[in-house]
């Protein structure tokens, strides 16, 4: 009866440390997988911040354009005036 109790603890051990050495291994893979997403947002965060500086690159020659545009229409309405 001893002999088998301790049979049975053994077993129970043994599975224990099996189950340690598989979550070991799994709590690795996780840190590893958190540094990968980790570097991923960093990258993300950057793209961000180029399409941002990019979108405003693009409005302030929108805006450019179109105050040009007004200064075109302006001038040839004057020069409509002067003609009649």
């Amino acid at each position: 009866m001893i002999n088998e109790s301790m049979e049975l603890l053994r077993k129970r051990v043994q599975q224990m440390v099996g189950l340690m050495e598989k979550l070991k291994e799994e709590n690795e893979n996780l840190k590893s997988l958190i540094a990968k997403m980790e570097d991923e947002n960093h990258n993300l965060k950057d793209e961000i911040n180029s399409l941002k500086k990019e979108r405003e690159q693009i409005k302030s020659k929108i805006d450019d354009a179109t105050l040009m545009l007004d200064k075109l229409a302006v001038e040839e309405e004057q020069e409509e005036d002067k003609s009649c």
